[in-house]
């Protein structure tokens, strides 16, 4: 649907708060009164982007998941190249999900839910990359956050900010720093 492709792109380039249901019809070549037709608000339209991106986020987690302790350093940078893909699909509605979980009390519980989903699954990963060990002091959900985090970051800088970094590294330096955490013992 051309509305949910335009109000990507514009909360990508503009914000959440700065995109206007105007601005969602105008790229959208329909009328107000279309949009209606679909969406009640500006909030519902992303909020129904954040479905189909937290569906989206389980698969991508779940392909880390999939891998055990023989997995391969080659094998993660794999699957760190499918996860930015998936930012780069859907990259533009986490963020406007940032912007306005401020002032929408549904959609920061909604968002809060999907992020640690996410978490969930990615803890659950490295602890069967360490071949089903956890750290004693460690809270794997806590290094999930963080590799999800780390990759959201990344992503944005990179794609969005433009910073200046080669492609072919980027997937081998995130799954490195991702394979050092599933293999190395607890800190002194």
């Amino acid at each position: 649907m051309r509305i949910m492709v335009e109000t990507k792109r514009l909360l990508l380039e503009k914000g959440y708060d700065a995109t206007s249901i105007s601005d969602i019809t105008e790229a959208s070549g329909i009328r107000r009164a279309s949009f209606y037709t679909y969406f009640t608000s500006k909030q519902d339209v992303l909020l129904t982007i954040g479905h189909d991106a937290e569906e989206a986020g389980i698969v991508a987690a779940e392909g880390l998941r999939q891998m055990d302790h023989a997995a391969t350093i080659d094998d993660v940078a794999g699957w760190v190249e499918e996860y930015l893909a998936f930012w780069d699909e859907h990259g533009s509605f986490v963020h406007a999900a940032f912007q306005a979980a401020y002032a929408h009390a549904e959609l920061r519980e909604w968002s809060i839910t999907a992020e640690m989903t996410g978490a969930k699954i990615l803890s659950q990963a490295l602890i069967k990359l360490r071949g089903g060990k956890r750290l004693p002091g460690i809270d794997p959900m806590v290094q999930g956050l963080a590799i999800q985090s780390m990759i959201e970051r990344f992503w944005y800088h990179w794609r969005v900010a433009g910073a200046p970094v080669k492609e072919a590294a980027v997937c081998r330096s995130i799954a490195q720093i991702i394979w050092a955490s599933a293999h190395s013992g607890p800190a002194n």
